[in-house]
């Protein structure tokens, strides 16, 4: 035999004796076991799968039977290797043979479930990756254990030792898997978001509801059941069959009809989702024999809060409309309802920017008092004036008041309070601050940084000669942004400077900063001397291009609370603009928005500076989302940038009046 030969022969001896060894039959068990959980965890392919193949409905149970055969093959030649002499014949070349083969077709089915599960064949990417892992993650730490319980036998060579390493193994799996399908959520302290929790005064009557309908599309389990309760399992919505069934014309939706007990009156929805999929729902109430939909919106997201005018029913609907992709199923974990009462918010803000060369106050005076008396209803709604843009400074650290001068600027301060003071609710006491400080002032967001490192003592100096000059109510600071520890620094020293300066003669004026959650440098103690925060909770595209969503809202006010900010000091930002869904530079008003309606924040041909593009805005029930999200969770209110973006209020689609209605619905008397 030549040389050559005798080194492919010991090669391939040395390949048979990896595949046939502990460690290379535990390796090929964790790829089996992994392919098991990746198809378990891919439901959402399980339609075009069965349209696909030729065993149609059986294949994936099929599929997941020889997955887990192989699994369990390949466990058992490990504990045969750890617990049975070599010399015995049951270890035959023959159950070698047989065991390399279940290693190959462990390897095949691993590659084929992977590319299943994160979309590999339509190409790599992060959404397809995240996807997948968003699917899998219920079944990764079962997985885990599993994949752990036969490690300790790849290091035990004597059957005594192997027989005692696989109890503890068991043993100590079963201590771990059992308290992981635990739903520790419901338990005080152990939520894994710090986000504040809302508090109800009503009760949820979903609670002893059934389920008496839910669309199902082919080989797909019923499971709306989930949604009337805590727990982790959740109802699993699918884009329907596009083929009308003899009972239900569900071919685009995913519905579930919800019996409650009695008829029960409710104003308020709370929708939860495992994900980010819905991209359209209604909430529907079956009133005098017909489907009446009383809510609908773009997103659900981690936490959906839903206010709306309080009907009565026994019946009620869910229904998904779109989906970010037809063949991944939205994941709702609960629903619920409440009728909430009015109560007492003394304390509650609505904030709203006004520049004075926008909607200019003289002009709007011109316009007779009818006119006046119309734009005025903003201010039943406004608690705070933030007067913007009228103030900016050179890099020297001097005041200046733009190209009409002060003298313009003094004009156009008394218009408004003028315009303010034709309210419909005269005992609606509105408060006006200036923002003596904004991105923008000087050039570029670096150019605040370096004309205030130079300048800051004299600038407080001014604006608080300014306040007291003009009386204001207080002054708002809209930093944009402090970039580096030393710019953080003379943040606080400014805050700190205009806190002293300004409440000197008994005065107790508004300190407030306009902050976004992403950039928080400042001290704790100038958390503390702010006596309101505007939370610019817009601006903040996520994956679908929404840029004032009320998952931001959330999040932001999670990583305000994270930094040591006192909620209750905390407006969160409407905006009354849109952008376009690629975060281009285009702001479009909602004002100009001529297909605007209440209801929906994405629009499809938005008409802007000779641009056509997509954009999403924050439509008047997403205002009042985040009104009802803020009042329940005990922020401070909300704030919205900027009057002139808005409808006026004789145009129920107004931002405002979507504000307005949450207001009437849960404060008395504002």
């Amino acid at each position: 035999m030549r040389k050559d030969e005798n080194l492919d022969m010991n090669f391939f001896k040395k390949m048979e004796k990896g595949f046939n060894s502990h460690t290379g039959s535990y390796v090929f068990y964790i790829l089996a076991a992994a392919a098991f959980a990746f198809l378990k965890s891919a439901e959402f392919a399980y339609g075009w799968i069965a349209e696909l193949y030729p065993l149609g409905d059986k294949f994936v149970p099929v599929m997941l039977g020889i997955t887990g055969t192989c699994a369990v093959i390949s466990v058992a030649y490990i504990m045969l290797l750890s617990f049975v002499p070599e010399s015995k014949s049951i270890r035959s070349k023959i159950l070698k043979i047989i065991h390399i083969i279940i290693e190959i077709l462990s390897v095949i089915l691993f590659i084929y479930t992977t590319v299943l599960l994160f979309g590999f064949d339509k190409g790599i990417s992060l959404e397809n990756i995240s996807t997948g892992v968003q699917y899998l993650a219920p079944n990764l730490a079962i997985l885990g254990m599993i994949v752990l319980i036969p490690l300790p036998l790849i290091f035990c060579e004597k059957a005594s030792n192997s027989g005692k390493a696989l109890i503890a193994s068991v043993l100590i799996a079963a201590l771990t898997i059992i308290p992981l399908n635990i739903d520790f959520s419901k338990l005080e302290g152990n939520s894994n978001k710090n986000y504040p929790d809302m508090q109800f005064q009503s009760e949820n009557p979903v609670e002893d509801a059934q389920i008496t309908y839910e669309s199902l599309k082919n080989n797909e389990k019923a499971d709306a059941i989930n949604l009337l309760d805590d727990g982790n399992k959740c109802w699993t919505a699918q884009k329907p069959d596009t083929a009308l069934s003899s009972e239900y014309g569900d071919i685009n939706n995913s519905v579930a009809e919800i019996q409650l007990k009695e008829a029960k009156t409710f104003n308020t929805a709370v929708i939860e989702e495992t994900g980010n999929q819905v991209q359209y729902f209604r909430l529907q109430a079956y009133i005098n024999d017909e489907w009446i939909t009383v809510y609908q919106s773009e997103k659900i997201q981690s936490l959906k809060i839903c206010s709306f005018d309080a009907v009565t029913t026994d019946k009620v609907r869910l229904s998904i409309d779109k989906f970010r992709d037809d063949n991944i199923p939205a994941k709702i974990k609960s629903l619920k309802l409440y009728n909430e009462p009015t109560r007492s918010a003394d304390d509650f803000e609505v904030t709203a920017y006004q520049r004075i060369d926008g909607d200019v106050p003289t002009e709007i005076l011109s316009k007779g008092d009818a006119y006046v008396d119309n734009y005025a209803k903003f201010y039943d709604v406004y608690s705070t004036v933030i007067l913007f843009g009228a103030v900016n400074w050179d890099e020297n650290g001097n005041i200046s008041f733009g190209e009409k001068g002060e003298e313009n600027f003094a004009k156009q301060v008394e218009a408004l309070k003028e315009i303010i003071s034709h309210r419909s609710n005269k005992n609606h006491q509105v408060k006006l601050i200036i923002t003596a400080l904004a991105d923008g002032t000087g050039g570029s967001h670096g150019g605040v940084n370096v004309y205030m490192g130079k300048n800051m003592e004299t600038i407080a100096d001014q604006i608080i000669s300014l306040v007291n000059k003009y009386d204001f109510d207080g002054v708002d600071i809209d930093w944009e942004y402090p970039a580096s520890a030393e710019d953080w620094s003379n943040f606080d020293k400014f805050i700190a400077k205009l806190d002293e300066g300004m409440n000197t003669n008994g005065k107790d004026r508004i300190l407030s900063a306009a902050l976004s959650a992403w950039n928080l440098g400042l001290s704790q103690e100038t958390f503390d001397r702010l006596d309101q925060i505007q939370f610019m909770a817009y601006d903040g595209n996520d994956k679908d291009g929404y840029q004032s969503s009320l998952q931001q809202a959330q999040d932001g006010i999670a990583d305000f609370a994270n930094n040591g900010a006192d909620i209750s000091k905390i407006n969160i930002g409407i905006a009354a603009y849109g952008r376009p869904i690629n975060s281009t530079p285009f702001w479009a008003t909602w004002r100009d928005l001529e297909q605007a309606n209440y209801w929906d924040s994405k629009y499809y041909n938005v008409a802007d500076c000779n641009q056509i593009y997509e954009g999403t805005f924050c439509s008047p029930a997403l205002a009042g989302d985040k009104t009802t999200y803020a009042l329940l969770t005990g922020c401070g209110g909300v704030m919205v940038f900027r009057v002139a973006c808005d409808k006026t209020m004789d145009d129920p689609n107004s931002v405002a009046c979507g504000i307005q209605n949450t207001l009437n619905r849960y404060i008395t008397n504002w």
